[in-house]
């Protein structure tokens, strides 16, 4: 087997590929106060670590020509890697294949496996992401000396710079460099793979280059991105390299697509533990950016109720959450030594699945479904939707005994009601399609005590995706859990998961429909609730005067978001009446139509216009 070291540059921590020849490596180490865990650094023996702000994934590669030892050299970014698929996948206007996250999927779609990877580089002397056409990229440039002409926060100088260098100290070079830089099409991101022999020799090259540019430059009165300007530089030097390669020299040379991955968050898999010995109490949420002011109302209240004798371990589910919310969110949290608050990635398990969302659901919703997966030293977990108020201890329910089932949930009065005759099509969906044996057990699954123990006994992750991306389901994940969960699940107090009267219709001509010990059960619930759950598209950030509305502000108040949420109640109130005038415009406008010429006229006139 082949010697092969392909460096993944990480200025972050991240998610990585399990494999021997795709090897993470801090970079700017020598200015960073964090260590990464299993990765390589860029700061040990001869090295150029503190130039990292102006060289970028370059310190790596300077790094790895010093220090390290490998027959082929190769480098990546811990986003960007290249397909070694045999296939051709759509690439996007700046000449990327978008994906959305690291999964098995992905390293089988793009051939990132050690085997395929030595396959691939075994048969050639330099590999090379494919060439672009900045022609037909998004801005005014026709060739590449414009592109960089162009270029935001970069200088034309430094370029030229770089062209007289070439001409002085390489003149082979020249023919080759004026052709490419009154050309249309460069590399990109300095990623690539070389044969031991010839990547020592662009090594020499290269920084033989930019070291004389950093001799004649000055970029003391750059702005951050402008002090990048050797990174940038060495890119266009590296399709300089390979350019003239490819024209002096007969030697094999293999381009590759470029695949960008939007998330790679490391999702904490596998060795995510409860975080205190004892009187854990668990606790999961979904949620992404957008949602985070509304789940911080929820989380200031579980602090509010939480007593001392507990520990609380709060584990968000999330794809995008960026570091500045997780700050904010951890000033909730404050001082208090009995919680816990971290970040878990679930996508990697249902990159590739299919699921229907609408209205005003998101993809996050999904995320309950792979709970027992992702956090396999637990035993259980209490799931709380995200848009929701607790009133009371969690942890009184979370001791509860789900022993002998897969859940812990509370009975749907409002879907009890739909079914009973208040929508007919509920109950014609829920006979023929969901075919549940006791339609009135069905539970609302915003509140849940899951037994992670159980349900990784009965069923695998594969089984529940599939059965989840089989069909457009009404209430998305709440339909296929009770599929899934029917005859086992343990039945909680509707206190613990009080729905609030949507739109005013849901306590007086919804619920009323239901059997009337479940109408009992929820008026019941609505006197002392333990958990208020605000579940439908009317929202109180949105809705202040709405059922439970002012507890939802209470806690409002006292969250680090409050001037968010108003904010953000204000500018919503606004586009409400607008859409309300909107739609008021135009039925005038049909009435004076109809006045003026007549209904059938109006009726043609409005099968032309679109709405």
């Amino acid at each position: 087997m082949s010697n092969i070291k392909i460096l993944i540059a990480c200025h972050k921590d991240t998610a990585l590929l399990d494999s021997k020849i795709l090897i993470p490596i801090q970079v700017g180490a020598a200015g960073s106060a964090r260590r990464f865990e299993q990765m390589l650094s860029d700061d040990t023996g001869d090295q150029i670590s503190a130039k990292n702000p102006m060289y970028c994934e370059l310190t790596a590669q300077y790094w790895a020509w010093k220090n390290l030892e490998a027959d082929y050299y190769g480098f990546f970014h811990y986003r960007r890697y290249l397909s070694f698929s045999e296939q051709k996948y759509r690439e996007d206007r700046w000449g990327n294949v978008r994906e959305d996250t690291f999964s098995d999927a992905i390293k089988e779609k793009y051939g990132l496996s050690d085997k395929q990877i030595e396959k691939v580089v075994t048969s050639y002397d330099l590999i090379i992401s494919e060439e672009k056409n900045v022609a037909s990229m998004p801005g005014k440039a026709t060739n590449v000396y414009e592109q960089y002409q162009y270029g935001d926060s970069l200088h034309i100088e430094d370029l030229d710079c770089i062209v007289s260098i070439v001409q002085e100290k390489h003149p082979e070079y020249v023919q080759d460099l004026k052709e490419y830089l009154n050309g249309k099409y460069t590399c990109f991101c300095n990623m690539y793979i070389m044969k031991k022999e010839l990547f020592h020799e662009y090594m020499e090259w290269l920084f033989d280059i930019l070291s004389e540019f950093e001799k004649r430059s000055n970029l003391h009165d750059y702005s951050i991105e402008g002090r990048r300007t050797p990174g940038h530089l060495g890119e266009r030097l590296l399709t300089l390299y390979y350019l003239h390669l490819k024209r002096t020299r007969q030697i094999k040379i293999k381009s590759l697509q470029t695949v960008i991955l939007f998330h790679t968050e490391p999702a904490l898999q596998g060795n995510v533990s409860p975080a205190f010995e004892k009187n854990n109490i668990a606790i999961a949420a979904a949620c992404n950016e957008k949602f985070v002011p509304y789940m911080a109302v929820l989380l200031q209240s579980i602090c509010e109720q939480a007593e001392q004798k507990n520990n609380y371990d709060i584990l968000v589910l999330t794809q995008d959450i960026s570091e500045k919310s997780k700050k904010i969110l951890s000033l909730i949290i404050g001082d208090k030594s009995n919680f816990k608050i971290r970040y878990l990635n679930p996508t990697p398990y249902i990159q590739g699945c299919s699921f229907y969302i609408r209205g005003h659901f998101s993809i996050e919703t999904y995320f309950r479904l792979v709970l027992p997966e992702l956090l396999p030293d637990y035993k259980k977990i209490l799931y709380l939707d995200s848009d929701m108020v607790v009133l009371d201890d969690v942890a009184k329910l979370y001791n509860e005994s789900i022993d002998g089932y897969l859940l812990g949930a509370c009975y749907d009065a409002d879907t009890a009601g739909l079914y009973n005759g208040y929508e007919p099509n509920k109950k014609a969906y829920m006979d023929q399609v969901l075919q549940l044996k006791h339609p009135y057990q069905y539970f609302q699954a915003g509140t849940l005590l899951i037994n992670l123990e159980t349900f990784r006994a009965t069923y695998t992750v594969e089984k529940k995706l599939q059965y989840a991306a089989s069909r457009k389901f009404q209430l998305l994940d709440q339909d296929i859990l009770n599929k899934l969960c029917e005859g086992r699940v343990r039945y909680i107090d509707m206190s613990w998961n009080m729905m609030v009267d949507y739109a005013g219709i849901r306590k007086e001509q919804i619920i009323t429909k239901a059997p009337a010990w479940l109408n009992e059960m929820y008026l019941e619930a609505r006197k002392h609730p333990k958990i208020i759950h605000y579940a439908g598209s009317e929202k109180p950030w949105n809705h202040p005067e709405m059922d439970f509305g002012s507890v939802f502000w209470q806690y409002a108040r006292r969250t680090p978001y409050y001037e968010t949420l108003l904010r953000d109640m204000t500018l919503a109130s606004i586009q409400e009446k607008e859409e309300k005038r909107k739609w008021s415009r135009k039925i005038l406008g049909g009435i004076r139509c109809v006045r003026d010429h007549g209904i059938g006229y109006t009726l043609r006139y409005l099968k032309k216009k679109k709405y």
